[in-house]
């Protein structure tokens, strides 16, 4: 059997879905501060000229050039500008004054000195999965950084090309690829060694195969002692490590698989909620109901009848 692909499941799980904010052209004397949300990726794509970005009370700015993307992935408050040092007006009171036309945020004076598209990705509001809960304050991606990485290099290419073209669905196809821009960059923070958490565990072999064997066979009743041996490691080495890298332990990370998991099949299956419970670890309806319940503030049942009423 195929090993499963753990950083596929999770995002989808997560029901990653991009969106587009608005294209930006800053011209001098001016940045606009996006306020803080939670649960949101945004991201800001130079399709022109540079610009700078930095989180509010965080670390100096990062400078962007053309074909740069920067994601901010906590949906911290930022400040996007052209012009260091310029006055920075909130994003709700620019659009208030009249910025925002035809889709397009225009701010400062003189010629634009920056054109952007700016957006963001969203998640399942109620799920929480420590992929995210590690990830860097800015991701800033350089063209010019990704010579050995031909496919993140081609997926801001074809995005910086789509966002030219602004044609008939446009929209979709951009869209579509910020999530795999997103997905790529989670990546390869793990694999350039920059993440933590559930990223950096995918390079780890023993606790990787222990997340394998969770994710490939959620339904089996696994013990600490069982996912040890998976690992190859003592029980004790195997929990402090899996704890110390994740940031929870291994049977409360499985039980929050399993609620995922449970999840994205109600919304995107036809089992039933019997099947629903039986695939992720319940043999008791009534525990599986109790459980869901108590995670998400609703049960089984009424969180399928609520998502199709809302698809209707």
């Amino acid at each position: 059997m195929a090993k499963p692909d753990l950083v596929s499941e999770v995002f989808s799980a997560l029901r990653l879905r991009g969106e587009l904010y608005f294209r930006a052209e800053l011209g001098d004397g001016i940045a606009v501060r996006v306020p803080q949300e939670r649960r949101r990726i945004r991201f800001h794509l130079v399709l022109q000229g540079q610009c700078r970005i930095g989180l509010e009370g965080g670390a100096p700015p990062v400078l962007l050039s053309e074909g740069d993307i920067a994601l901010v992935p906590n949906g911290a408050a930022q400040i996007v500008g052209a012009d260091d040092g310029a006055q920075v007006v909130a994003l709700d009171d620019a659009i208030r004054a009249g910025a925002l036309q035809d889709g397009v945020l225009r701010g400062g004076s003189g010629p634009a000195k920056a054109r952007l598209l700016c957006g963001f990705c969203r998640f399942d509001e109620s799920l929480d999965h420590p992929v995210t809960a590690v990830l860097p304050g800015i991701i800033h991606l350089r063209q010019g950084d990704l010579g050995a990485e031909p496919w993140i290099a081609a997926a801001l290419r074809l995005l910086s090309l789509e966002a030219a073209l602004d044609g008939q669905g446009s929209r979709a196809v951009l869209t579509r690829l910020i999530e795999i821009v997103v997905i790529q960059a989670a990546r390869r923070l793990g694999a350039n060694g920059d993440a933590d958490g559930f990223i950096a565990a995918l390079n780890d072999r023993a606790l990787q195969a222990a997340l394998q064997a969770m994710h490939a066979a959620p339904e089996r009743d696994w013990t600490v002692s069982a996912l040890a041996r998976e690992a190859g490691m003592s029980r004790a080495r195997f929990a402090d490590r899996f704890a110390a890298s994740l940031g929870l332990p291994p049977i409360e990370y499985l039980t929050r698989w399993r609620l995922m998991k449970a999840r994205s099949l109600l919304a995107d299956t036809g089992l039933s909620i019997d099947d629903v419970a039986e695939r992720c670890g319940y043999a008791s309806l009534p525990s599986f109901t109790r459980r869901f319940k108590a995670q998400f503030g609703i049960g089984p049942g009424s969180f399928r009848r609520q998502l199709r009423a809302a698809a209707e």
